[in-house]
């Protein structure tokens, strides 16, 4: 990555797991990827946090290994807050399914997120709890795509931001599903509204995703990161 104010989003699938990625995650993500019981929980994350020391690594000119990804919370001591990496570009990770996005950001603080359209028996009801009247009304009616469309470009936001989920989705207003992603509102935080740059993203059939960039990005472009997953093993 060398443009200056480049954002590059880059996709994996939990079966790009090799048995050496293990050797990249730090203590705690060693003691994380352990208290998972499932094994698909387990390969998104293991391969979730390789791939961002790989392409963090490469961006540096480090071993992959060595670079140092901070997750602190602002709220507790727990280790799950957004990732950094000191000294390095801005990035984001988001898992869901069988997609992971990994992003790396030239061009400021980056939010990104991923979601499995799954079905919901009311998904009016759940949208009554992340979207405001207003939004409501602009997607009736209100369907599944529409849902998760609105659903991810609101914690794409969050993330960028480093709120998160401690923040009510409905303290802020996205543009309408059919319309280009665009932040309208964000109680109290003006200037995120006038940082926010937003873009759609193509996860493939079955998800949903979006891209927050407190900044302005001179390109965004999205990367299958399959290749690098498997073949780099040596030099760790």
């Amino acid at each position: 990555m060398n443009l200056p104010g480049e954002c590059r989003v880059y996709w994996a699938d939990p079966a790009d797991e090799q048995p050496w990625h293990q050797e990249l995650l730090s203590e705690g993500e060693r003691a994380r990827r352990e208290s998972l019981r499932r094994p698909e929980d387990r390969a998104r994350q293991t391969v979730a946090a390789a791939l961002l020391r790989l392409l963090a690594g490469r961006h540096l000119g480090e071993r992959p290994a060595a670079v140092r990804v901070e997750r602190a919370c602002t709220t507790c001591a727990v280790p799950h807050g957004r990732p950094t990496v000191p000294g390095g570009p801005d990035v984001s990770v988001s898992h869901s399914g069988d997609r992971i996005a990994v992003v790396l950001s030239l061009a400021g603080p980056v939010g990104v997120d991923v979601e499995q359209a799954q079905s919901q028996r009311d998904i009016l009801g759940v949208a009554r709890l992340a979207l405001s009247e207003a939004e409501l009304a602009a997607a009736a009616p209100l369907d599944q795509d529409g849902f998760y469309t609105y659903w991810t470009r609101k914690e794409s936001v969050l993330k960028a931001t480093g709120d998160g989920l401690r923040v009510a989705m409905t303290k802020i207003e996205v543009s309408a599903p059919a319309q280009a992603p665009r932040l309208h509102r964000f109680d109290g935080r003006p200037e995120v509204v006038e940082a926010a740059r937003m873009f759609t993203l193509a996860p493939g059939a079955g998800y949903q995703g979006a891209l927050t960039v407190l900044g302005t990005p001179s390109a965004v472009t999205e990367h299958d990161a399959a290749e690098l997953l498997r073949h780099q093993g040596e030099g760790l």
